[in-house]
């Protein structure tokens, strides 16, 4: 059976999270996005601490620690980003084999590009401001604080995108939304009429 499978990338701040979580419970499939890194640690017989520094981090070339424990699935010396970019692009291949799901970040659209799945590719942007205001609501943070905080973790995810796959963040999507121009309810309901022609 080929599985229909949606994949969420998102700047920070913008919502992607809620939106997935929405999405998910409107049509009854699992969401996942940090328990990828738990299923990856499992996977790969290491120890969550190990890794969870590394999740949607790129490689700094000049400042990394190597991965020297775990088992068969983990090739030895290399960065930590890199070995849990393989071990969580195992599992996301594995689960998107196995059932309909939400997968969020991870480069998950990307990983999934040859697989044989049915694939919705979504894309939560919004504009910066927006997402200032929505994180010092959400974290008690001082404007200067939200903002750097935005700043830097854009600028993370941004990096990790285009490190793994050569791409543009955000690009090549089936769905754009700007979630400063709509509710999370009229985002869901795109969603789910683009997977549900899938």
């Amino acid at each position: 059976m080929v599985h229909k499978i949606i994949c969420i990338g998102r700047q920070f701040g913008s919502g992607g999270h809620e939106i997935a979580v929405r999405t998910g419970a409107k049509l009854g499939i699992r969401v996942y996005e940090r328990d990828i890194l738990h299923l990856a640690c499992k996977y790969g017989e290491l120890a969550v601490k190990t890794l969870e520094k590394a999740d949607e981090t790129a490689t700094n070339p000049f400042l990394f620690q190597g991965v020297y424990e775990g088992n068969q699935h983990i090739v030895r010396g290399l960065p930590t980003s890199e070995v849990l970019f393989a071990l969580q692009s195992h599992e996301i291949r594995r689960l998107a084999s196995e059932e309909d799901c939400i997968f969020v970040g991870r480069c998950a659209g990307y990983v999934l590009r040859d697989a044989e799945v049915r694939l919705l590719k979504v894309f939560v942007r919004a504009p910066f401001e927006y997402r200032v205001r929505r994180k010092m609501a959400q974290e008690g943070l001082s404007p200067g604080k939200a903002v750097r905080m935005v700043k830097r973790m854009d600028k993370r995810r941004r990096a990790y995108y285009e490190h793994y796959t050569g791409q543009e963040w955000g690009s090549g999507c089936d769905l754009e939304l700007d979630m400063g121009a709509q509710t999370a309810d009229e985002a869901v309901e795109k969603i789910e009429k683009l997977y549900l022609a899938l």
